[in-house]
């Protein structure tokens, strides 16, 4: 069976940060292209901080992390400290990452990546707000049809939200950018709160 191949798009946060170490830890299953960032957790010089900071406990300082949105597309951006802690990852003491930061936008990474893979072959995995997704949406409507399958971590569907009693906290950061990607994916799977 052909491997998955992912984008990971992420503010972690240390549910993110687990979500990405068992996505590293099944390299039969799948191929992680890449790790985009995203504010919402923390601001994003933490998140992409984070991000790498996470690759390298996991072995993998070879997945390249691009930072992305630092704000929702609208809104100004509401974070979680009081959950995650002002770095987001607080708790144990963790090593400044040595993996380089790539150049270049999370966006037009993701855009790139799926327009150069064979169409229908990468899975989107967006486990923080959904700005980067909706952005690369807007600036290459092309590449819409050539997701394979978008499976994102957001929505409160059976419970109440985390944020609010109707809200779930990626979902709740930038809703505009939920509205686009909810309602231009082709195929999409919702991991929601519970």
């Amino acid at each position: 069976m052909a491997r998955r191949k992912i984008i990971i798009d992420t503010d972690p946060g240390q549910d993110d940060a687990v979500a990405i170490l068992l996505a590293l830890a099944s390299p039969e299953e799948l191929e992680v292209l890449g790790v985009t960032a995203v504010a919402g957790n923390v601001p994003l010089p933490l998140t992409q901080r984070n991000a790498r900071i996470v690759c390298e406990l996991a072995g993998h300082a070879d997945i390249p992390v691009f930072a992305g949105s630092d704000r929702p597309l609208s809104r100004p951006l509401v974070t979680a400290e009081h959950v995650h802690g002002k770095t987001g990852l607080d708790g144990p003491s963790l090593p400044d990452p040595q993996m380089p930061l790539q150049k270049g936008h999370a966006v037009d990474f993701i855009v790139d990546t799926l327009r150069n893979e064979p169409s229908g072959t990468v899975t989107l995995v967006p486990i923080g707000p959904l700005t980067n997704i909706a952005r690369a949406f807007q600036d290459a409507a092309d590449i819409m049809p050539r997701v394979q399958e978008i499976v994102l971590m957001g929505g409160a569907y059976f419970e109440v939200g985390n944020i609010t009693p109707a809200a779930e906290f990626n979902i709740y950061v930038d809703p505009e950018a939920a509205e686009i990607v909810f309602s231009r994916a082709f195929r999409l799977q919702s991991c929601p709160w519970t």
